[in-house]
């Protein structure tokens, strides 16, 4: 049995703007209150997980950011693997959020937005992901990502439909528990 760890980074500068940051060379940092969210998780997984194994992060600043501070208790491997990197809305890259969010009208799970990620080659990614970890030797691991990534990657080993995954909040550094079966497919 695998436990896995999902944390949503700490709050970034693109998010106190409500800006859109879909590519990882852009320089979006945590801000103070985005420390003080990773030393909070920190404290929390300290208390949930006996041990965490291996940290896998994302390509992005504030990602990595909030991978360092979590693993100065657990002093684990940290992997970058752009896999799960943040949904991939380039075209709306420094743009205000709720541009993003409206040119997904009327549903998320089925627009085609020109020069962005649709949400089903996102899933594709996530799922080779969470294949890759079955086989991975550690069975304690943290996943430091963001809010769509981890609702989509909970959603597939809860079994949920995208639209149902997509409704489930993910909070800035709140740890989300899930154990996996080492043996299956997920799809």
């Amino acid at each position: 049995m695998k436990t896995l760890h999902f944390v949503r980074h700490g709050e970034a500068d693109y998010n106190v703007l409500d800006r859109v940051n879909a590519h990882p060379q852009v320089q979006n940092n945590l801000t103070l209150t985005g420390r003080e969210q990773a030393a909070c998780c920190l404290q929390a997984l300290s208390e949930m997980a006996t041990k965490i194994e291996i940290i896998y992060c994302s390509e992005f600043p504030r990602t990595q950011q909030t991978a360092n501070i979590i693993n100065q208790h657990f002093n684990a491997p940290l992997v970058i693997d752009p896999r799960i990197n943040e949904t991939g809305a380039f075209a709306f890259e420094g743009k205000p959020v709720q541009l993003w969010h409206g040119a997904n009208v009327p549903d998320r799970c089925s627009a085609i937005i020109p020069g962005c990620e649709p949400l089903h080659e996102m899933k594709q990614r996530l799922a080779d992901f969470l294949e890759f970890l079955r086989s991975v030797p550690e069975n304690h691991i943290a996943v430091v990502s963001h809010a769509e990534p981890i609702q989509i990657m909970a959603g597939l080993l809860l079994g949920l439909s995208d639209s149902a995954a997509l409704q489930r909040p993910v909070s800035h550094c709140l740890p989300i528990r899930i154990e996996i079966a080492g043996i299956g497919s997920i799809r």
